[in-house]
């Protein structure tokens, strides 16, 4: 028999990663429908499955000796790339804030676990540009400082990490309606699932089957009712009479149209003056990270203001934040930031010069079982080919199977054109889904154009444009000078008058001027 833990080391540690993702596996669903805040998009439980398989995907290779300190770092940076959404930014952030409290341990005692939940409380709240109450982070400083006061009595292990949970719950019973909705925070119930999942590798009590999942769902479903489980009659009717955690101010809600979120290499002071930008630009902000590495979210209505310089950004994903079931996503690559508002605003997870670990991200976050992928440039269309030959055991895979097929390279603009038609219509399946994008693409003429000398953009309109052609659409390079735009509305009146004219400031390196006709 396993006797109760005195100490947690990095096989504890890496038994509680394993076990905590495990189990928001099986309670993934029940999450989802609770999500409300900041917007009901339904994929709360999701973002933090995502979120820990990252973790657990960068522990799986190191070596079963690897000390605590190793272990910790790891999977708190597995955890920073694979966050998915505000709450998964949040708990990749409170692991973070706990590697760095062990770091230099070997193990950790009741004192050490109470002060990682601390810095893990005080750090999340730190991360996220406006913070509200009756979130995860109001879990995580209730659960922080019940920890705290039984370490400070002299608890052992247990009875820290059990006081923590139970505060944990109480803290989350009471924000049920505090947005609306007719349940608890979605967010707060992946963090009590977490301090659940370590009470049980702390006590040795923990399954991964049905037990488990019917034992979490009863307790989901009981915090819309009642009480916390294990909470004593004097907190019973506190719980029973508690009003809800007052929500968001009405002039932060959470709006914006679009989830932007990209990886920031940049040191302290950047990081900082990018999340005070996005404050001023969008809402549920945040920026966590550190050494130089930042997972970086925002809803915002315009993505292009939301972003990074081009040298300090990757895994650059931007997606409408409300969106209808699909059966087949779309992954839709470009290279003009300009670009990815139309792309997203198709219905596809528009990506910026994707690399492959990109497009299986982007890929996942459509949550549908089958994607389409419609690479800009060839390089774009190795980088897809790369994640569709993915052998299925990374953490995304795991999480959310997901197919990849992709579509012949393409220009920007035919991109465009296939996401449009592909999204705005109710695709039944891989082959429909290919086929519209395939119609699209050519009905859609485009040319990249140099400028380089007198009568270019003219010269290249004059060989595109037909009598029956209907739109003419422009991408403006960041290389194009400051006239482009008129001349190519010039050219486009003085050859086809009926034409409608749209001029996208794309910001693209190259080509300096990309034009479409239709």
């Amino acid at each position: 028999m396993v006797a109760t833990l005195a100490e947690l080391d990095a096989p504890a540690v890496r038994r509680w990663f394993e076990h905590a993702l495990r189990s928001l596996l099986l309670v993934r669903d029940e999450i989802d429908r609770l999500n409300v805040f900041p917007v009901p998009d339904s994929d709360t439980g999701t973002n933090l499955v995502l979120t820990l398989a990252g973790a657990a995907e960068a522990v799986r290779p190191l070596h079963q000796d690897a000390d605590l300190t190793a272990l910790t770092g790891a999977a708190a940076d597995g955890a920073l790339l694979g966050a998915r959404g505000n709450s998964g930014i949040i708990v990749g952030q409170c692991l973070q804030a706990l590697a760095a409290t062990l770091a230099g341990r070997t193990s950790a005692g009741p004192a050490a676990v109470a002060a990682g939940l601390d810095a893990a409380a005080v750090q999340a709240r730190a991360a996220v540009g406006r913070p509200v109450e009756g979130t995860i982070l109001t879990v995580a400083r209730a659960a922080a400082d019940a920890a705290n006061g039984v370490a400070k009595d002299g608890g052992d292990l247990e009875s820290v990490v059990r006081a923590a949970g139970l505060a944990a719950r109480d803290a989350l019973a009471q924000t049920r309606g505090a947005f609306g909705g007719a349940g608890v925070d979605a967010g707060g119930v992946g963090y009590v699932v977490l301090l659940t999942a370590l009470l049980d590798v702390v006590t040795a009590t923990g399954d991964a089957g049905t037990a488990r999942a019917e034992r979490v769902t009863t307790f989901l479903a009981r915090l819309g009712t009642m009480p916390p489980a294990g909470a004593g009659a004097a907190t019973a009717a506190t719980a029973a009479t508690a009003q809800p955690v007052p929500g968001p101010a009405p002039d932060d809600d959470g709006a914006g149209a679009f989830e932007v979120m990209y990886v920031l290499h940049a040191g302290v002071d950047r990081a900082a003056a990018v999340r005070e930008g996005l404050q001023r630009t969008g809402h549920s902000v945040a920026v966590v990270g550190g050494e130089n590495l930042w997972q970086v979210h925002v809803h915002t209505d315009d993505p292009a203001a939301a972003l990074a310089g081009p040298a300090e950004m990757t895994q650059v994903c931007v997606r409408l934040v409300r969106r209808d079931p699909v059966r087949v996503g779309v992954v839709a690559c470009t290279r003009a930031p300009g670009l990815l508002e139309h792309l997203a605003r198709a219905g596809a997870a528009a990506v910026l010069a994707p690399d492959a670990a990109t497009v299986v991200r982007a890929a996942t976050d459509t949550l549908a079982g089958v994607v389409l992928v419609l690479p800009c440039d060839e390089l774009a269309a190795e980088a897809a080919r790369t994640a569709a030959h993915h052998d299925g055991r990374s953490a995304p895979h795991r999480a959310r199977p997901v197919r990849l097929h992709v579509a012949p390279p393409a220009d920007d603009l035919q991109v465009l054109a296939a996401a449009t038609e592909v999204g705005g219509a109710v695709v039944t399946d891989l082959d429909d889904a290919c086929r519209r994008a395939d119609v699209a693409n050519a009905r859609m003429r485009s040319r990249a154009v140099a400028l380089t000398g007198n009568g270019a953009v003219r010269d290249a309109l004059e060989s595109l444009l037909g009598p029956e052609d209907e739109l003419v659409t422009a991408v403006v390079g960041s290389g194009a000078g400051p006239g482009t735009a008129a001349e190519v509305r010039e050219a486009a009146a003085a050859l086809a008058p009926a034409a409608e004219v749209v001029v996208v400031d794309g910001g693209q390196p190259s080509p300096a001027l990309l034009l479409g006709v239709e």
